[in-house]
């Protein structure tokens, strides 16, 4: 097994897919902005005013993630396909 990529994320010629690759990497982050959100409530919870900061940090990664899911990935995904 090792540290080869899932079979879903391979092409049929036994490559890893540049498109589902860029995907999986742009969405992966969402789950450190959740952990990060739980940790600023539990801080909140426990009276540390620290918890606002961690929870702006946490807002500001998911906007950028966002911003390049939504709007920079689409533009490169193009791009690529229409160099030979």
């Amino acid at each position: 097994m090792g540290s080869q990529a899932p079979g879903a994320l391979r092409a049929h010629n036994g490559t890893m897919d540049p498109t589902r690759r860029l995907m999986f990497w742009l969405k992966v982050p969402y789950a450190a902005d959740v952990a990060l959100v739980l940790i600023g409530v539990t801080l909140l919870v426990g009276g540390q005013s620290m918890g606002w900061w961690v929870l702006v940090f946490a807002a500001v990664r998911a906007i950028v993630g966002t911003v390049a899911l939504l709007w920079i990935a689409p533009r490169m995904i193009a791009k690529r396909s229409q160099t030979p």
